[in-house]
């Protein structure tokens, strides 16, 4: 019998999906990533897989095995410019060849060197949080390009059982850059769909995510799916269903609070 896909590769397999149903004259098109078009959430995610890869085995002692990668941030940034005004067919083919190779790479490391920390540009990295990492990010620029293509595409069922308790403890991180940094909030989210309730707390400068039903600032009830594209910036409450009760200049003002990702 031949082994089931992982959940990772599985999320690029989604992706590329995605990559693949844009038309020929969808590249140009508008997505969810705010002045972004197709071509460059595509650009961004390939960059993104060349330069996790190149870290991965900059920290496993592997090498860069002759490939042309990254070495930061800004060189990214740098190869993300150039590669966004390519052709559709030259970013569709690099869009496919550095997923595959950066899956790989990430399943190559969880497996053999599991304790590794990665140093990325948010910080250092445990490898099983940088596979859930980029996880997500196949699957929310995948999302992103849907109008773009003009038709939704299902995001796969598995995903959001884990995807809001993952994305809370990623708004920890994305406090530092808020510019209500210093200041006091607190957001009570509720599934509603299944088990789950959290308490995210912004205070003195720092930020926690507390398990469990407390009484907050503003409450936000609804699906799991809807309250992870909410978290993620990519609507408002009301587009996904998501019921909020308390301050509501404060609920509108969630991803000032925790910008990105």
């Amino acid at each position: 019998m031949e082994p089931q896909p992982s959940r990772l590769a599985k999320a690029g397999n989604w992706y590329l999906q995605a990559v693949d149903a844009l038309s020929a004259g969808g590249w140009g098109n508008g997505t969810l990533c705010e002045g972004w078009s197709a071509s460059n959430v595509v650009a961004h995610v390939a960059t993104g897989d060349q330069l996790v890869r190149g870290l991965i085995w900059d920290a496993t002692g592997k090498g860069r095995r002759g490939q042309d990668l990254p070495v930061d941030f800004a060189d990214r940034h740098r190869r993300f410019e150039v590669v966004s005004t390519w052709e559709p067919s030259k970013l569709r083919e690099m869009a496919h060849a550095e997923s595959e190779q950066t899956i790989a790479a990430v399943a190559e490391a969880v497996k053999d060197t599991p304790e590794a920390i990665v140093t990325m540009p948010i910080g250092p990295v445990p490898m099983p949080v940088l596979r859930g990492m980029r996880l997500n990010e196949y699957i929310i620029h995948g999302h992103d390009l849907t109008p773009a293509i003009g038709r939704s595409i299902p995001t796969p069922d598995w995903f959001f059982d884990r995807a809001v308790g993952d994305a809370l403890t990623r708004m920890v991180r994305l406090h530092s850059r808020s510019p209500h940094k210093g200041k006091s909030a607190s957001f009570h989210l509720h599934r509603t769909d299944g088990e789950g309730e959290w308490v995210l707390r912004a205070d003195g400068g720092d930020a926690v995510v507390e398990a469990g039903h407390a009484k907050a600032d503003v409450a936000m009830r609804g699906t799991a799916e809807g309250l992870y594209w909410v978290l993620m910036g990519r609507g408002k409450p009301n587009e996904h269903g998501v019921e909020v009760h308390g301050d509501p200049a404060l609920a509108a003002a969630f991803k000032e609070w925790f910008p990105g990702p």
